[in-house]
């Protein structure tokens, strides 16, 4: 099933059409598979005869549809890769603290989280620039490729030995360090691919990143529900996540479909580093300014660190179990809002789209702030909530080509904001918790989430102002 899907999409692939640069000469051949010239001019190798004979067995059918969609393969590597993440993602915080104790476990774990983060602050403005100079796939396959390595040798640890004692804690350590820091390179990655289809077209670049965020949403809710399946060695649990990152890692490099044209390409310049270049965003004008703010607002809430779980095991005495119940239906949720997104944007536009979905979100907070009932019922009723943030990601990408930033540059600056908020994140929601628990309001963190969520409400005219 697997080699017919990857056959498939590898058929999609070369079917799909290059853009024609400016001054690019049409290719004249009307025999198929005659055609060796690309749309920039350059030579291309026509596919081999068995190459030309194994594709012919796809339904043409099938080929016109992949052609017409060619991010497919990477929604679906996309999935692969949250997947066997997502499998190990629990795994770490029980097995540190029963290894090291309830001070120490938790010690390590929020110093590998805050060096992650800071790495992810540090090295996006590199990597987008690497994505503008080398192309998006390769720093695409170095992410998959990583999570594959470091899965791998966590799942090999309890063999490795230093003085006879077993590396299994270093190596994990490393793997949840690895991980945290791959999941934002990657999607670095994924948003500039999907910016280079669809910069132009923002309805259509809010709908692919919709149906690719529903994946993401799903393989995280999969990932979890099929964690509690696994056997209970980590070193069956690591390996198996290492074989999805894996089979991630296969279908992007033969299936995925560089985005960049080498004459679109520029010089990769190391003395450019800047870790706050997400700073950068504001000087692109003040439509770009309103942009960055409302898309700040919106993502807050979604770097509260571990405030929600906590709040759900202590105010409302949930079970573990029951809090994985809960964010498997969160995760779920996203589904939903993100596969309605595309309907709903080609119908109403963004602006209006978006404005729903931020409703929908205050909507879902204040659910939280009342009851584990309400919160679920909230969550369905405020089902768009998830999908706020596509209709301003897009306009971000629509304005940096028409005032022609390089989308690597753009997506690189793009992550540093986030990776910035994933910092300050826990740290003020954490502090907006203890402050809440001792002024007996231990729902302040989502009365902060219900008030900075009416502030995006009001601004969402102002920044999408040239939305449709």
């Amino acid at each position: 099933m697997r080699a017919s899907l990857i056959v498939l999409l590898l058929r999609a692939q070369l079917a799909v059409a290059e853009p024609q640069l400016p001054g690019a000469k049409p290719c004249l051949a009307t025999r198929p598979g005659a055609c060796t010239c690309r749309s920039d001019g350059s030579a291309r190798r026509p596919p081999s005869p068995s190459t030309i004979k194994l594709l012919s067995a796809v339904p043409s059918g099938l080929e016109a549809a992949l052609s017409t969609r060619p991010e497919l393969p990477l929604q679906i590597s996309s999935f692969l890769f949250v997947v066997g993440l997502s499998l190990t993602a629990l795994t770490p915080t029980s097995y540190l603290v029963k290894e090291l104790g309830g001070v120490q476990g938790p010690k390590l774990l929020s110093a590998v989280a805050a060096a992650s983060a800071a790495a992810e602050i540090g090295l996006s403005p590199l990597v987008g620039g690497l994505a503008d100079s080398a192309g998006r796939k390769p720093v695409l396959i170095a992410t998959l490729l990583s999570a594959v390595v470091v899965n791998g040798l966590t799942a090999a640890s309890p063999f490795i030995e230093w003085n006879e004692a077993p590396l299994v804690v270093p190596f994990m350590a490393l793997a949840k360090f690895t991980n945290s820091l791959v999941v934002g390179l990657f999607f670095l990655s994924a948003t500039a691919i999907l910016a280079d289809n669809y910069r132009h077209t923002p309805k259509k670049l809010a709908a692919a990143s919709g149906i690719t965020f529903a994946l993401v949403n799903l393989g995280f809710g999969v990932g979890v529900a099929l964690s509690g399946l696994l056997p209970v060695g980590l070193s069956a649990r690591y390996l198996i996540s290492s074989a999805l990152c894996l089979c991630g890692l296969l279908l992007a490099a033969l299936t995925v479909r560089e985005a960049l044209p080498a004459a679109d390409r520029s010089p990769f310049r190391l003395s450019s580093f800047n870790p706050f270049t997400c700073l950068r965003l504001l000087s692109y004008g003040r439509q770009m300014r309103w942009l960055v703010a409302l898309l700040a607002l919106s993502t807050a809430p979604i770097f509260m660190g571990d405030t929600l779980q906590v709040f759900a095991l202590q105010q409302w005495s949930l079970s573990e179990k029951q809090v994985t119940s809960l964010f498997t239906y969160v995760a779920l949720s996203g589904v939903a809002a993100n596969v309605a997104s595309g309907p709903l944007i080609s119908a109403i536009g963004l602006r209006a789209f978006t404005a729903l979905a931020t409703l929908s979100n205050i909507v879902f907070w204040a659910g939280v702030a009342t009851s584990h009932r309400a919160a679920l019922l909230c969550a369905a009723i405020g089902i768009l909530g998830p999908a706020r943030t596509l209709g301003t990601s897009s306009m971000i990408s629509t304005e940096g080509a028409r005032i022609r930033i390089p989308q690597g540059q753009l997506s690189g600056d793009r992550s540093n904001l986030m990776a910035w908020l994933k910092v300050i994140g826990p740290l003020l929601y954490g502090q907006l918790y203890v402050r809440g628990v001792r002024a007996r309001v231990p729902q302040l963190p989502f009365v902060f989430n219900i008030l900075i969520t009416i502030v995006a409400l009001f601004i969402g005219p102002f920044a999408l102002a040239g939305a449709t």
